[in-house]
């Protein structure tokens, strides 16, 4: 465990995040000063952040469903896009097509409709909000899985056909292959591309707003109407903080999916740290 950590954060990288803390604080204190000068209301900031912590829980809750879902579908799809079989290879690539190809936010609207109008009518529930909003997350995970799928075809495919043939002769079964040698490897060419996409999967969590769910721009957006009859200057930092607090959610599991690259990377054959 400790030479794990040690690998997932040198001294380097502490030096980055005690940089990045510092940066922070002086935002802050620089929001302060702005307060100051009557342009940025600091005591407001602080009043409604209980309230915006609200949403970002919710966020974090859908983003943690959405990511695992997203990634195991990806993973499914992606096997059978680099799979033997004909139908197997048809079924992906349809699969990815199609989500890829819709928008996220007409993909929420619909299926959360669908599922009210069938829950509704066939099961006879008066409120099916939930079902809608879970329906809507799911929506959400399937637009991202289509993207995952072709981040680790990708990352499979760049596995050398010389070490798949090397694992078959020695009497490895085609699924033994695939998870003792193509998967890992495909898993570390694919973490940068990953952690991409799972940081615009915490970004796209704020479409769920469209069908009321609980996160952080639907409680921000709750907020705008009351700091209009005050003041229309506090709509302003409401999305300040909306913003700031997608950042923070954003930097960190940008971050962690970082240290797991480094901790899992293979001397010489990294790309170039920026």
């Amino acid at each position: 465990m400790g030479a794990f950590l040690r690998g997932a954060f040198p001294r380097s990288r502490l030096v980055r995040i005690g940089v990045a803390i510092a940066a922070t604080v002086a935002a802050f204190g620089i929001l302060d000063w702005i307060g100051s000068l009557r342009y940025y209301n600091l005591n407001y900031a602080l009043g409604i952040l209980p309230f915006l912590i609200v949403g970002l829980r919710g966020t974090a809750i859908f983003t943690a469903v959405a990511i695992p879902l997203g990634f195991s579908l990806g993973l499914l799809m992606a096997w059978a896009r680099v799979s033997q079989s004909w139908y197997l290879r048809a079924m992906g690539s349809v699969y990815v097509e199609f989500f890829r190809g819709l928008a996220p936010l007409a993909l929420i609207v619909f299926s959360s409709i669908i599922v009210s109008a069938l829950v509704q009518r066939v099961f006879y529930v008066e409120d099916p909000s939930a079902y809608a909003i879970t329906a809507g997350l799911v929506a959400l995970s399937l637009h991202s899985s289509a993207y995952q799928a072709e981040i680790i075809r990708a990352g499979i495919l760049s596995v050398p056909t010389g070490q798949v043939e090397a694992a078959e002769a020695i009497g490895l079964t085609r699924g033994r292959v695939m998870f003792r040698v193509t998967l890992p490897q495909a898993f570390r060419v694919s973490l940068p591309s990953l952690g991409n996409e799972f940081a615009s999967v915490i970004k796209d969590t704020s479409l769920l707003s469209v069908i009321s769910a609980v996160e952080l721009s639907y409680t921000g957006g709750v907020r705008v109407p009351s700091a209009l009859q005050m003041d229309f200057n506090l709509v302003f930092i409401i999305w300040t903080m909306v913003a700031l607090l997608y950042l923070v959610l954003t930097f960190a599991t940008t971050r962690t999916i970082r240290a797991v690259e480094n901790a899992f990377k293979v001397p010489g054959l990294e790309a170039a740290e920026l």
